[in-house]
């Protein structure tokens, strides 16, 4: 968690909201001490949960999406990077019919979206595609949550923030809510946005593990992650954000600093091409000389701009 919201000081809170508040009958368990503190601050923007594998993400997001179905009117977002994802058995949306079906909530497949008899409605979607985020332009929700954020790029997440509005004189709250383990394309920038950010009251960060969550067969699951790689284990196991794989292409102790670039050598620079503003993909362009079979790399540039900015 973030030094700004130190986990101490919410323990009584916590305490007292479990002996006495069940949200509503859409929600059929009550929450762990960790999801509740997920689910008691309305009042900030944004939250990131988990970090270890097993620490109750799924359910967390779900039940938060769940608080304010009985508000007409009220719209939530669930959000996978793929739909397969969605619809794994124990992901997230076929999780929400083990909870919703047999109450009064109806399922639309072709929206595939959940309507309550207040007019409040909760969807499962997905941004596959580069451009798939556009799919919810014009739409608007009270709530978004990302299931496994380091699955997405960043310009994904911070365009769905245009989409948390609500009407003159609600006091719904706009919440952008997520969960997530750390590795995957995403893992530095919402490290950076989350974990490593300076002191940032719109922002919250909750780690979870297995030993929040009674729910699972702890011994079981630690024996399944052992059988990991020695990075994933960590990342998984133990929530560490700071741990990384190596890159197979280049060894860090296979390059030097070169005292001096022997003259004359002829270079080339070649660019990867990217065309992603304010987030996600990079351009980058290396510049590199060859002389008598030993390569230097004499300049690195890199950007996150649309083709105009990356042609300058």
């Amino acid at each position: 968690m973030s030094e700004s919201c130190p986990l101490s000081s919410y323990e009584p809170v916590v305490t007292h909201y479990l002996q006495t508040v069940r949200f509503n009958k859409y929600i059929p368990h009550e929450p762990t001490e960790k999801q509740a503190l997920f689910l008691l601050h309305d009042h900030i923007p944004e939250i990131l949960y988990g970090g270890s594998a097993g620490g109750g993400k799924s359910d967390a997001l779900l039940m938060a999406a769940l608080q304010y179905v009985h508000v007409p009117g009220y719209a939530a977002l669930l959000l996978r990077r793929t739909f397969p994802d969605l619809s794994l058995p124990e992901a997230i949306m076929s999780r929400s019919f083990e909870w919703l079906q047999g109450t009064d909530a109806r399922w639309h497949d072709k929206e595939k979206t959940w309507n309550f008899p207040g007019g409040a409605t909760l969807t499962f979607g997905y941004l596959d595609a580069p451009r798939d985020h556009y799919r919810y332009q014009g739409s608007a929700f009270q709530y978004i949550g990302f299931d496994e954020l380091t699955q997405f790029k960043e310009n994904q997440y911070l365009y769905l923030h245009s989409r948390l509005r609500r009407l003159a004189g609600s006091d719904v709250p706009l919440r952008m809510r997520a969960a997530s383990n750390p590795g995957d394309i995403g893992h530095e920038w919402v490290k950076a946005r989350f974990i490593t950010s300076a002191q940032n009251p719109e922002r919250m960060f909750i780690p979870a593990s297995l030993d929040d969550n009674p729910h699972l067969d702890r011994e079981s699951y630690i024996q399944s992650l052992m059988k990991l790689d020695p990075i994933t284990r960590e990342q998984l196991l133990s929530g560490n954000w700071d741990v990384r794989p190596e890159g197979g292409l280049f060894k860090r102790e296979w390059l030097k600093l070169a005292d001096a670039v022997p003259r004359n050598m002829p270079l080339c620079r070649y660019w990867d091409k990217a065309a992603t503003e304010g987030g996600g993909d990079w351009t980058a362009g290396a510049l590199v000389g060859i002389d008598h079979g030993r390569v230097y790399v004499l300049d690195v540039k890199r950007t996150q701009s649309r083709p105009a900015g990356w042609r300058r």
